[in-house]
């Protein structure tokens, strides 16, 4: 992409979906889980932090029938 190029917020959303699915593959993240919640959809929304950074999580409904572990801050 050319500096100083105006992308809507579409093209950019575009973009970053497209390079973070040809990147991130396969990836497992360790770390801490901090304020989970529980949505009466099924679905876990939680923070995965260590000591230099965190990053919003949402697992959906379809993906955490298959824990082998209950979901809970601090783990």
């Amino acid at each position: 992409m050319k500096k100083n190029t105006v992308l809507t917020v579409v093209e950019l959303t575009r973009q970053i979906k497209s390079s973070l699915e040809h990147e991130f593959i396969d990836v497992w993240v360790e770390g801490e889980i901090s304020n989970f919640v529980r949505h009466s959809s099924g679905h876990m929304y939680f923070t995965l932090k260590d000591e230099h950074a965190q990053i919003s999580v949402v697992m959906f409904r379809g993906a955490n029938k298959s824990l082998s572990f209950t979901m809970e801050s601090g783990l």
